[in-house]
């Protein structure tokens, strides 16, 4: 049991962790490079991050869609079983989220580049760790999502596979059995 709590306190810690130092790279890595809003093909950039993160949302909602049809496979009983749902729940609000944030902030953007600016400064700062941020938890909520998928996948191949009797001797001793149940 204190393995499953730690490894739980790992998998928060790591999930909030990575995103945030991400953001902080990209913008170290803008001043840096001394990267602003003036940089020609900014708002083609903004265009390109407006309609990611619009895909991105709608891969979301057509996964949470998925996700409530495999409430009791595997993997979601195994998440359940191990207090993991919480962490799991957070990491798919926080990469909507996210989604959501750099969609606005990028909108808002593409207005404040035709307003120079301390504010414009400021705002490409905030949107350029939004930008880190989005795109590490958007990787990290497609691979959970895909595990998932995977994982559900394979676990009902697996259970195929081992439900179907392979001999005429199997087939009439689980018809036997299923008859007996009754």
């Amino acid at each position: 049991m204190c393995g499953v709590n730690f490894m739980k306190r790992i998998i928060t810690i790591t999930s909030l962790l990575i995103p945030l130092i991400v953001g902080v790279i990209f913008v170290i890595l803008k001043c840096t490079f001394k990267l602003s809003y003036n940089l020609l093909g900014f708002s083609s950039v903004l265009e390109s991050i407006i309609t990611f993160a619009s895909i991105i949302i709608g891969f979301y909602t057509a996964m949470y869609g998925v996700l409530l049809t495999l409430k009791d496979s595997d993997i979601m009983i195994s998440f359940r079983e191990n207090k993991l749902m919480g962490i799991l729940k957070f990491q798919l609000y926080d990469s909507l989220i996210a989604s959501f944030m750099i969609l606005i902030l990028s909108i808002l953007l593409q207005v404040l580049v035709k307003y120079p600016g301390e504010f414009t400064s400021i705002a490409t700062n905030v949107w350029t760790f939004v930008s880190g941020y989005f795109i590490s938890t958007s990787f990290r909520a497609i691979l959970l999502l895909l595990r998932i998928m995977f994982n559900s996948d394979d676990q009902s191949k697996n259970h195929h596979i081992e439900d179907e009797p392979s001999t005429e001797e199997e087939r009439n001793a689980r018809y036997k059995r299923l008859n007996s149940d009754k």
